[in-house]
């Protein structure tokens, strides 16, 4: 990674708020002002633990890192003072409690391409709180939009050939991710929002092609991933626990849904996919052990589905709150073995 220059971040900023130190640390506004009309590709910024509250968007989708110089954000602990290349990827803020908490209000942070944006707690009541554009990553962050319940809102909006890693999204009200295009969404903890009115999980829409859902976790959700246009998508490895819907095709496009855990929710596991194989299903619409109605609006007579049906208690650690398996799970080591070249 080719870096152009270091910044930093406080809440309350010091010195002259150029950002060139500690000692002269931006505040929220200058930060701010900086990214909005002067940030390059190759900027670096560490924005250190503690409350930052917006007063209006911070939107840069106007200025792009590049592929080797992305522009970053990284949210850092107190007292961290080391620099250099090896830092961006390292774990500075990994405890939650150590993450800068924005609190954007009914505004949102919008990135331009070839962003990374890592380490923050957000909360927000707008249509978006965190958007990234093209090839962006955004990893382990947590976002909440607390959004009502009338209108399409998300938590993370997630553009063409992004990734969201290693984050938690939720909320009572409004759905939780929009994925667009080529977008991978991997080992992420979306939950509690039971309440929205429209697909919750993953919304992939109009211009919406191969998109992968890998290892995350669905819990307590209208539904789970909702579709309502596109193709190629890849659900593989995900839990959905207590949703009403775990997967919701309704389009009928060429989604493969492979190795998953459907436990528990309520109305049905699969809407309407193309392809699933190697699931496993438990206590299914209802408190139907033999999970009858795993999939619906599919004539299962005539249409391939779930070659290697598993059905039982996939044995959590603790259902609802550690996902993890027990030894005596029988989904270790169980299913279709997939390279994913990820």
């Amino acid at each position: 990674m080719a870096i152009n220059d270091y910044f930093h971040v406080t809440d309350a900023g010091a010195g002259d708020k150029s950002g060139d130190s500690w000692a002269n640390a931006m505040d929220e506004a200058a930060f701010e002002s900086h990214l909005e009309g002067a940030v390059v590709a190759g900027d670096v910024h560490f924005v250190m633990d503690g409350s930052y509250t917006l007063d209006s968007d911070i939107d840069f989708n106007a200025r792009d890192g590049t592929e080797v110089s992305p522009i970053v954000i990284i949210g850092v602990k107190s007292g961290t003072t080391n620099e250099g290349a090896a830092v961006v990827y390292s774990d500075w803020s990994r405890d939650a409690a150590d993450r800068p908490f924005f609190d954007c209000a009914t505004y949102r942070i919008h990135t331009g391409n070839f962003c990374i944006v890592r380490n923050f707690d957000l909360q927000g009541a707008d249509y978006r709180v965190l958007q990234v554009d093209n090839d962006c990553l955004i990893e382990n962050c947590r976002a909440d939009n607390d959004y009502g319940s009338s209108a399409e809102r998300y938590a993370y909006d997630v553009a063409v050939t992004s990734r969201l890693i290693n984050c938690e999204g939720l909320s009572a009200n409004c759905n939780i991710l929009l994925a667009w295009s080529n977008s991978k969404i991997l080992f992420n903890y979306f939950h509690d929002s039971s309440d929205a009115t429209y697909g919750i999980g993953v919304d992939d829409r109009a211009y919406d092609d191969n998109i992968l859902i890998a290892f995350n976790i669905f819990d307590n959700l209208t539904i789970g991933i909702k579709s309502v246009a596109r193709q190629d998508t890849t659900v593989l490895n995900n839990t959905f626990y207590e949703c009403d819907k775990g997967v919701s095709n309704t389009t009928g496009y060429s989604w493969t849904c492979i190795n998953n855990i459907m436990e528990e929710n309520d109305t049905d596991g699969f809407v309407w996919t193309t392809q699933t194989d190697s699931n496993f299903f438990w206590k299914n619409h209802g408190d139907d052990a033999r999970c009858n109605d795993m999939w619906d609006l599919v004539d299962t007579t005539t249409v391939f589905q779930d070659y290697e049906v598993s059905t039982g208690d996939p044995k959590f650690t603790t259902p609802g709150s550690d996902f993890s398996l027990q030894d005596s799970s029988p989904n270790i080591d169980n299913g279709i073995g997939i390279s994913l070249g990820v």
